[in-house]
């Protein structure tokens, strides 16, 4: 496991994720310490929650399909490697970009009021929810354009309970959907509430949950279309 989690982290310096994060992170930054100390805790949740949080629904999508081309995975199922430690290593490796972003982030902006416990398991939660979805639709996505439909479509439908988030709308509803909980914990994160919270845990059990529910269905696909056939024909267009 930690052999091919080194590996994936070298392969995402590589190709320039570290780099790329460490300019947006400063842009971000920025952004926020000329926005008021009054609004600075709402912007940092949405920028956290829409960006460092949903990265890895994008990246791996975009790493699994260039390792599709590279026949990487013709190679990698018919060895001893088990899919379960070869999608982990991708979540482990992407959430810990996320992590160190929005730690970063977090303390340079708003200081040391926040709950970084909470904050972290959020984020953790966060970034693994999204990354599992990225695979799960990723793993038979004829093209690198059909993924990012996917991608967008998927967002579009898991970041409505933003707007129940804002009180445009009121579905009780979306009050069970991760996005939801995501918003939710990063706030009361913020805010310096603890795990020890009723909402906190509510939230909390409710993303764990969905979080194993994307990951049950990133492995279920990866064994039907990858690891099954040991990723032959499985090539992808640009």
């Amino acid at each position: 496991m930690m052999r091919l989690l080194k590996q994936d982290v070298q392969f995402q310096f590589r190709h320039g994720f570290y780099y790329v994060y460490a300019f947006f992170t400063v842009v971000y930054i920025a952004i926020l310490l000329f926005i008021p100390s009054d609004y600075r805790s709402f912007w940092t949740v949405l920028i956290i929650f829409t960006d460092p949080g949903t990265l890895g629904l994008f990246f791996v999508g975009t790493i699994i399909m260039l390792e599709r081309n590279q026949q990487l995975l013709t190679y990698m199922f018919i060895t001893p490697l088990k899919l379960s430690t070869y999608l982990l290593s991708k979540i482990i490796s992407l959430t810990l970009i996320a992590w160190l972003t929005s730690l970063l982030i977090v303390t340079v902006t708003l200081g040391t009021t926040t709950s970084f416990l909470l904050l972290s398991l959020t984020i953790v939660l966060c970034s693994f929810f999204f990354t599992a979805c990225g695979m799960a639709i990723s793993v038979d996505a004829p093209s690198l354009n059909h993924f990012m439909f996917r991608s967008i479509i998927l967002l579009l439908v898991l970041c409505t309970p933003f707007l129940h988030y804002l009180n445009w709308i009121s579905f009780s509803i979306f009050e069970i959907m991760p996005s939801y909980s995501v918003l939710v914990l990063l706030q009361l994160s913020i805010e310096g509430s603890g795990l020890i919270h009723n909402e906190s845990l509510v939230h909390f059990s409710l993303l764990i949950i969905w979080t194993l529910v994307a990951f049950s269905i990133a492995f279920y696909r990866f064994r039907k279309y990858i690891s099954a056939q040991t990723g032959e024909s499985k090539e992808v267009s640009v």
